[in-house]
């Protein structure tokens, strides 16, 4: 058997392996049956080589015809399946190849008509038959070119050049290859690269990227040292034996079974070698990785696992930019938590973010800025522009923008283990069109799921610490209790018996002042036991308008002349489930502060209630959730306060505690909830409560044990005539409180 004959087996051989392992995948597209049925027919073409050479030297006739017919057969389908699963490939509209098309199509009629008649036997017909083919498989080179000049990506271009210069190279050997029967001296590689370049093309399809040169290279280095090493074990032990039967088929199996033992660790340790001696930046990005996974098991807080993942990074010299966003829990959106380059948008906010949590929910586990670059091209040069393509292209813009705000070519979602969307690790070589090759992709993959991972346990920890702190802090307060408010009494009842009316100048107003004190030291102490209390809430179903309309009826007679209180309720929101006497609480406690902030200047305080529109969709959360607003147009929060107010203790009045907004802020995360604040100074403050929204189908009987609602809790009707009554009130209650202090 000659060598002709050998890699014409050979290529039938992985061509069928080919086309079957991918025709086996579960779920495949339409481009992966295409692939197959390309593989197998070539596989099927050069299985009829091989049997024409065996059978044409032994004189069988008819055997011969067969092989011969379906090797003609089978040679001028190649065209039109590789024209079929390029079309699809690259994305070509059927009616903008209409030539390529029809070359192909009249290639497997001309090898038909010849197969199945006596021309099959004619030399010319069948000369006439391979070039047919050959002039069929150049044209459709033509797809490939032409994508290439429609290309405005430099990247798209070069990979695609690679693939025709590939295409090229197989059509161009094989075309040699029928030069050797007619006594040219031409080495036989037609079968051999187009095995390879099959694939090449199967890698591709598998990674869904083209894969870049030096991806390339590297893997036919690997998997020809690997082909070697395998060669050289089963030559060993099957060379030696001659003529025993029963002895090669036994030292036959025992090769297979070492063969198959060492193929796994073999590959994997010829792919390190080969990265090491060839593509040595690869390496080393590859060696980084695999250090930073085993350090990052060391981390738990999530400032410092960022710091270390991006310090890595930056190390490899692979990235000119780097960062981490995190999910924020003030307001909708990622804020930037560290970076490495130029510094990135310090806020990603809903709008932004959208196009990015779209295609995370399709199942993108790395947007890659390329990537975006291709698609739209492809969208663009759709002859139907419908709306299902604008829409799309809509979304590929708005990705694209938030790649560009976060300065990254490429972005990797963070996911938690209910698949929410806790942030982004991105980076970027600007320095080169595309930087990261596929298996460098799957490691940072790895490194983004470990770094999910540890902020996920970073957030437990961070809960465990707070109920270890405030079960400390309820001890202390128990003594507290004790060892201040004794003396306290003591004090304040010593100084009521001394009868500060009976005294006069200096001495009735110093025990004026000390009494003043001890009852706001008091007030400390009372609110301190407050906040160090374990919150028990009672939750049920609540609607959140009903507790703004009760809390505004409550308060709005104990406003000042100078301040107005409106409502905005929108009805239709959801309920909730929650403690309504606690939401009530926090609402006093932030509409106080608007009065305090405002002092003597006339303003208005705003109660909101808003449906936030898809945030579900953008948190990654499985609801929605209602928001409660708090608007009033006062002074503002300077900004160097702004991140402070929920700490407990922090405070700017003379006489305030420091705990109310951390009480309203504890408050509000035993809901499953957030408050967050936005202010500038000069224009006012806004309290922002998100609450998680209640099923519209969800059933009545939702309510904790103990839970009692409102007395006469509301229909929808009567809700709204409430409010208007309520509205009315709010109205008119600074003419009451205007009268009510004249009089």
């Amino acid at each position: 058997m000659d060598f002709r004959t050998q890699s014409a087996l050979l290529a039938a051989i992985v061509g069928v392996s080919l086309g079957l392992s991918m025709l086996l995948r579960a779920a495949r597209p339409r481009v992966v049956t295409l692939y197959s049925g390309l593989a197998f027919t070539l596989g099927g073409y050069y299985l009829a080589l091989f049997f024409l050479d065996v059978l044409e030297p032994a004189g069988v006739a008819w055997l011969t015809r067969v092989a011969l017919s379906a090797a003609l057969l089978l040679g001028s389908l190649v065209p039109a399946a590789a024209v079929n699963f390029f079309l699809e490939f690259l994305g070509v509209p059927l009616n903008a190849a209409r030539r390529v098309r029809l070359s192909s199509f009249g290639s497997a009629a001309f090898g038909w008509v010849v197969a199945l008649t006596p021309l099959a036997e004619n030399r010319w017909a069948q000369v006439g038959v391979g070039i047919w083919v050959l002039g069929a498989l150049a044209i459709s080179l033509s797809l490939l070119v032409g994508r290439i000049r429609q290309s405005d990506s430099q990247v798209d271009r070069l990979r695609l050049t690679y693939l025709a210069i590939g295409a090229g190279a197989c059509t161009l050997f094989s075309a040699l290859d029928f030069l050797g029967p007619m006594g040219v001296p031409v080495p036989t590689l037609g079968p051999l690269l187009t095995q390879l370049y099959l694939y090449f093309l199967a890698q591709t399809l598998l990674r869904l990227r083209l894969l870049d040169l030096n991806e390339l290279l590297g893997k036919f280095a690997a998997q020809t040292v690997l082909a070697a090493i395998v060669g050289a074990v089963f030559g060993v032990l099957t060379g030696w034996v001659r003529g025993n039967v029963a002895v090669y088929v036994f030292n036959t199996a025992i090769a297979a079974f070492v063969v198959l033992t060492l193929a796994d660790p073999l590959r994997g340790m010829v792919e390190d070698r080969v990265t090491a001696l060839f593509f040595r930046e690869r390496f080393a990005l590859i060696q980084s990785l695999a250090q930073l996974r085993a350090r990052m098991a060391n981390v738990i807080e999530v400032p410092a696992l960022a710091t270390l993942v991006l310090n890595a990074l930056n190390e490899t010299r692979r990235i000119t930019h780097a960062s981490v966003y995190l999910l924020a829990e003030d307001r909708p959106g990622f804020r930037l938590l560290d970076f490495r380059g130029p510094q990135p948008v310090h806020f990603l906010d809903t709008s932004a973010a959208r196009g990015l949590l779209h295609a995370v929910a399709s199942g993108q586990k790395a947007v890659l800025l390329e990537n975006l670059d291709r698609r739209a091209v492809e969208m663009r040069t759709q002859l139907t522009e419908g709306k299902r393509v604008r829409d799309e292209l809509r979304r590929l813009h708005d990705t694209r923008g938030a790649l560009q705000q976060m300065k990254a070519g490429m972005t990797v979602p963070l996911l938690g283990n209910d698949q929410q969307v806790l942030g982004f690790l991105n980076l970027w070589d600007e320095r080169v069109p595309e930087a990261y090759a596929s298996d460098e992709i799957a490691l940072l993959l790895n490194v983004a799921e470990r770094f999910a991972t540890a902020a996920e346990n970073s957030k437990l920890y961070e809960k465990m610490r707070e109920r270890d702190r405030l079960a400390a802090l309820g001890e202390m307060a128990a003594g507290l209790a004790h060892e201040i408010r004794n003396p306290l009494g003591a004090i304040k009842g010593a100084v009521q018996c001394m009868d500060p009316r009976g005294l006069s100048g200096e001495d009735s107003e110093f025990l004026g002042v000390i009494v003043e004190e001890v009852n706001r030291l008091n007030g400390v102490v009372t609110a301190f036991l407050d906040y160090a209390r374990p919150l028990k809430a009672t939750l049920g179903p609540t609607d959140v308008n009903e507790v703004i309309t009760r809390t505004a009826r409550l308060i709005q007679n104990a406003l000042p002349e100078h301040v107005q209180l409106e409502l905005a309720l929108d009805l239709e929101a959801s309920r909730v489930q929650a403690d309504a006497e606690q939401l009530k609480q926090v609402l006093i406690n932030i509409v106080q502060n608007a009065v305090q902030a405002l002092d003597a200047r006339p303003g208005t305080i705003t109660l909101r209630t808003v449906r936030p529109a898809r945030l579900a969709e953008f948190r990654g959360a499985t609801h929605e959730v209602v928001e409660l607003h708090v608007t009033d147009d006062g002074p503002g929060i300077p900004a160097d306060q702004l991140q402070h107010i929920f700490v407990p203790f922090f405070t700017t009045k003379e006489k305030g505690t420091g705990l109310g907004l951390a009480i309203c802020q504890r408050i509000v995360k035993n809901h499953g909830g957030t408050i967050g604040v936005q202010s500038r100074s000069g224009e006012g403050t806004t309290f922002t409560i998100r609450l998680p929204a209640m099923p519209a189908d969800a059933p009545e009987l939702t309510a904790a044990e103990g839970f009692t609602p409102f007395p006469g809790t509301l229909t929808r009707a009567q809700l709204k005539a409430e409010v208007r009554a309520v509205k009315e009130e709010v109205r008119r209650g600074p003419e009451r409180r205007t009268a009510r202090g004249q009089s």
